[in-house]
């Protein structure tokens, strides 16, 4: 199978992201990017509290829970993004449950969006952190298999007023698989800026440093796809049509 380089940004997207500051690490440049140059509106849906990401001993959870907080808000609002909801789950507690499945139905139906990104959850050759691969097979079951049958979580639809909704397709970050690129070129430093401003978690590295490494991720990427620079994704397409409704039901 060929690669594709994305060229028509959606009308909206969410973003379905485990920690504070993994959305602008896995796809930061191309939300600059869309909505910059399209318009999209983005919302980003942020699963946990990041409440143990430290080493410092006297860095009581609860305090570190709110400074995240207002650094995903500071490097969402610079990126231009339309929402940030925060489901607050303490970080390391991510569970393929369906009270998450039901989290991630409502604001997959509340805001409509035409894309899901999220984190690849299946690896081969690396593994990765539990919560991201809980925050990414969620998102993937709760766009192709709840959020457009009224049947899945109907107290949604009678109780709150919202209405099912379908998800185009998803595109996975942090994949071994990329598929499907997106050029990037001129907003890396915007991805590099929304990076920086989770200041307690980049302390390792100087905004310069930053932006190095960016760069070098990215033309990586780029030189996969025959750009100078891109974010890769895998895309999952979600053809829910009479012919799934037939396999299902035989």
């Amino acid at each position: 199978m060929g690669i594709e380089i994305i060229t028509e940004p959606p009308r909206s997207a969410m973003v379905v992201t485990p920690h504070p500051d993994d959305a602008e690490g896995g796809c930061g440049a191309t939300m600059a990017k869309w909505i910059t140059e399209g318009g999209t509106d983005i919302t980003v849906l942020m699963c946990t509290n990041g409440d143990k990401g430290t080493g410092d001993k006297d860095m009581a959870p609860d305090v570190l829970a709110g400074i995240r907080e207002k650094e995903q808000q500071d490097a969402s609002a610079y990126l231009g993004v339309s929402n940030v909801v925060f489901l607050r789950h303490p970080d390391g507690t991510l569970e393929d449950s369906l009270q998450f499945r039901c989290e991630v139905v409502r604001e997959i139906r509340r805001y409509k969006p035409e894309v899901v990104f999220c984190i690849d959850p299946f690896r081969v050759a690396s593994h990765t952190h539990r919560d991201h691969r809980m925050s990414g097979q969620v998102a993937l079951d709760a766009a192709f298999s709840y959020a457009w049958s009224h049947l899945h979580f109907p107290e949604q639809i009678t109780e709150e007023g919202l209405e099912t909704h379908q998800v185009k397709e998803a595109f996975l970050w942090g994949t071994e698989a990329a598929d499907v690129y997106i050029d990037v070129e001129g907003y890396l430093e915007a991805k590099a800026t929304s990076l920086s401003l989770h200041a307690s978690q980049m302390r390792l590295r100087t905004p310069a440093d930053r932006l190095e490494r960016i760069e070098r991720g990215c033309a990586r990427q780029g030189e996969e796809a025959g750009l100078m620079y891109a974010e890769g994704f895998r895309r999952v397409k979600f053809n829910i049509g009479s012919l799934d409704w037939k396999l299902l039901n035989t």
